[in-house]
């Protein structure tokens, strides 16, 4: 039986952006796949509300990570590392590996960081080289005010780095309006494709610290990647995956046909009803204040630390939900980015209840009317 897939990565994807990634194959030196590539480029930019053009290339969000580390961060560059889950550490990491000097500042998981918190790592640590963020830590279910916490930064300070991973597609997220010198993300999550496709990019200034030194990898060079879209028609330097790009291109024309704002107003209801279908059932929310909660994931504590226990119940019934990731093991996280209405909820609330009663849980019955009253409210 075909899992119900409700992971925060890969997602559950409409079946004419699967059908689009089975079309036949044509080079990436060829006219069509010019096209493609200039249609997914201009459907980025007015996705990301930007002018400058965006870099795909084979990878993970991971991948595009390491492509901001490699061409914007030099060894011994003072780095201030706003961290609040998991993947807010991983980025650390990464910016430690490229022998940055990191400073970590530590967000309390649960909830974003703040232009307080902002303020506060640059008094203890001024005049730093780079910050990084995480736009939505997939880990937790946060997300960061990032435009409120840029704009707490000097005016030309630090470059601003910002893992967007888990957030493009599924929220708004303008680069060049806040102030992000080097964006980095995926297609698996709220771009609506299967995975390996990394996504970078670069405000004027991050182009030009990219093009003011040379990079340690010729893979990972954004610099080069640059060049090759500027040419007479884009393309890119080495193979690209022509098949996912062709499911992109597909998922991007859903996602601007359906509307971005639109888009944008569904996940954030579809993520406000099932947390009410949550706290219904007597599931507590592990992000507690409202305005850090994701449109994207949820993370709900799951009593007696059996978060996996749930995920293995879930499979048994069917649906593939997520686990706790580093030190909050017992979390189960469920996303949102996939089409889908009530039918999908219903799905989605309805095996939690009975996985939470197959480990024992005392959970409430009466969850489905108030996630139909939250879902139904007027307005909506």
């Amino acid at each position: 039986m075909q899992p119900h897939l409700f992971t925060p990565g890969p997602v559950s994807i409409p079946h004419e952006i699967r059908q689009r990634g089975a079309a036949p194959l044509v080079s990436h030196r060829s006219e069509p796949f010019f096209s493609l590539l200039e249609e997914i480029s201009a459907r980025l930019k007015r996705l990301l509300r930007a002018k400058e053009p965006p870099v795909l290339f084979p990878g993970s969000g991971t991948g595009a990570l390491e492509a901001l580390a490699a061409n914007l961060i030099a060894p011994g560059d003072r780095v201030i590392s706003f961290s609040c889950g998991a993947f807010g550490d991983r980025f650390r990491e990464i910016a430690g590996r490229r022998g940055a000097e990191v400073i970590p500042a530590d967000i309390p998981w649960g909830r974003g960081a703040t232009p307080d918190d902002v303020k506060d790592a640059l008094a203890r640590s001024p005049d730093p080289a780079v910050v990084l963020f995480t736009h939505n830590e997939t880990s937790t279910g946060a997300v960061t005010p990032l435009g409120e916490c840029i704009a707490a930064l000097p005016h030309d300070g630090p470059l601003v780095l910002v893992d967007a991973v888990s957030s493009l597609g599924a929220l708004p997220c303008f680069p060049e309006e806040w102030g992000i010198d080097g964006l980095a993300s995926c297609s698996q999550k709220g771009l609506l494709t299967p995975p390996g496709i990394a996504v970078a990019a670069l405000s004027p200034r991050g182009w030009a610290r990219a093009g003011s030194r040379p990079c340690p990898s010729y893979y990972f060079d954004l610099s080069l990647h640059r060049r090759f879209l500027e040419k007479e028609r884009p393309q890119n330097p080495y193979t690209p995956p022509v098949t996912l790009l062709c499911s992109l291109a597909e998922a991007l024309r859903f996602l601007e046909d359906f509307g971005f704002g639109k888009w944008f107003r569904l996940k954030a209801r579809t993520a406000e009803t099932f947390e009410t279908a949550c706290k219904a059932m007597g599931l507590p929310l592990f992000v507690e204040d409202p305005a850090f909660r994701s449109p994207a994931v949820t993370a709900v504590k799951v009593p007696g630390g059996k978060g996996k226990d749930m995920k293995r119940a879930l499979e048994a019934l069917g649906v593939d939900a997520a686990a706790g990731q580093g030190k909050e093991p017992s979390l189960l996280r469920v996303a949102h980015y996939s089409p889908g209405g009530w039918p999908e909820l219903s799905l989605i609330a309805g095996s939690i209840y009975g996985a939470g009663k197959m480990c024992g849980l005392d959970l409430r019955p009466d969850f489905s009317e108030a996630a139909w009253n939250c879902w139904t409210r007027e307005g909506e």
